[in-house]
């Protein structure tokens, strides 16, 4: 039984009692959602982990961070310094997108020695086995599911959405960029030459079998996003997004949990009402948006762009934050690059915590100002979402104020008592 079913029954378990133990939300409440559909705990029955995490409506916004080896720079070294640095900064998911002969043994390493969500997007693997992707048979990516899902694997991104009617629709449409979804791309690919429907749309029911088994949290991928803001909110977008809707009934249906994959690329000024169209389209299922991005000319700062369009998006439904780091677009992401991908979105998700209310990231903001008006540097270097660049900038100077007003410090001549 998925947790979903279980919810239905009333039955509170053992993942959803930790998961909702840093929520502000009732028990009463959090159930309802979670046998709605409206918060998911990815949770493979497969693989048992000391901590658990919602994502829904109700509870904290959380971020999730891509990483793995590829075919290009297969360094599992590096790859596990990554891991390292997620876990030092409480992230709550990662995704291995893992490509190449390692990608295998990477996904199992993370699955046996950490306590994140983690997401896959099952294509890649097949994908890596063959030099052509469209000779694949189809229920080669079916069988990999299955493995996956055996193996402990708590999400999915499945590009169920993209159907040969879409691909017509992208024939007669003036996009700039037609696909940007590696696993958007790989299946239209094969449909193309194959002149066959997508295998993971034909065999919906089947890949829900093996979800509903395991207990497999379906998020449904965006094969048609924008990669370009001037390709945002078009119809290619959006009658994908009526596909996930309806797919995200079917699971449903079969007590299977149901993310939604969001935007890209898109202007500022769409982004909420994306997201309005998201939750009515997709009947209030989770969204995951990765970004979005609110400019394209962002090369090397798109963490910066991605940050600020996340938190538009996450005021105005988004639940979960896709990671985007300096390197987007680039190379794949050095350690440092991961690192500044990590403290935007983190920033981006509490700054949004605040602003719907949730008391605990607010008082953490109080106590930095308490610190802030008494001086007190260690106490704010402790609470800063990066304590050790924070310690490294302030270790440049030593008296009581910063070198920037020194003796000038509003701070310390608003409380000074010799004024008085």
């Amino acid at each position: 039984m998925t947790q979903m079913s279980l919810a239905k029954q009333g039955i509170f378990t053992r993942e959803m009692e930790l998961a909702i133990k840093n929520e502000e939300i009732s028990k009463k409440e959090f159930l309802q959602k979670v046998a709605e559909g409206k918060i998911v705990i990815p949770a493979n029955r497969n693989r048992k982990r000391e901590k658990y995490f919602a994502i829904g409506e109700g509870t904290y916004v959380k971020i999730n961070v891509n990483l793995g080896v590829s075919e290009a720079c297969p360094n599992f070294d590096l790859e596990r310094q990554k891991l390292e640095l997620a876990k030092k900064f409480d992230v709550e998911s990662v995704m291995d997108l893992s490509s190449g002969l390692d990608a295998s043994n990477f996904r199992k390493y993370i699955l046996q020695n950490y306590d994140f969500i983690v997401g896959t997007v099952p294509v890649y693997q097949v994908a890596s086995r063959h030099d052509d992707i469209t000779k694949v048979d189809s229920k080669e990516f079916i069988e990999e599911i299955e493995r996956q899902a055996e193996e402990g694997v708590d999400f999915f991104t499945i590009h169920a959405g993209i159907t040969r009617k879409a691909l017509e629709r992208l024939e007669k449409n003036e996009r700039l960029l037609k696909i940007v979804s590696r696993g958007g791309a790989l299946l239209y690919k094969w449909m193309m030459t194959n002149r066959k429907e997508n295998p993971l749309y034909e065999h919906f029911d089947e890949i829900l079998k093996i979800c509903k088994k395991h207990d497999v949290t379906i998020s449904l991928g965006d094969s048609l996003r924008p990669g370009a803001v001037y390709d945002a909110t078009d119809a290619l977008q959006i009658e994908e997004l009526i596909n996930l809707g309806e797919l995200t009934k079917m699971a449903w249906k079969e007590d299977v949990q149901v993310m939604i994959e969001g935007p890209g690329h898109m202007r500022a000024n769409e982004i909420a009402a994306n997201m309005v169209i998201q939750k009515r389209l997709c009947h209030g299922a989770p969204f995951y948006v990765l970004g979005p991005l609110t400019t394209d000319i962002a090369a090397g700062y798109d963490h910066i762009s991605g940050a600020m369009g996340a938190l538009i998006a996450a005021l105005n439904g988004a639940d979960f934050l896709c990671y985007v780091t300096p390197a987007e677009h680039l190379r794949l992401p050095s350690l440092e690059d991961v690192k500044e991908g990590i403290v935007a979105f983190k920033i981006a998700a509490h700054s949004a915590n605040i602003a719907k209310g949730f008391k605990k990231p607010l008082e953490k903001d109080i106590e930095m100002s308490v610190a802030r008006r008494d001086l007190d540097w260690e106490k704010m270097i402790s609470i800063s979402v990066d304590p050790e660049k924070a310690r490294e900038y302030r270790s440049s100077f030593t008296s009581e104020t910063c070198s920037m007003c020194g003796r000038l410090c509003a701070v310390k001549n608003s409380r000074d008592e010799t004024i008085l």
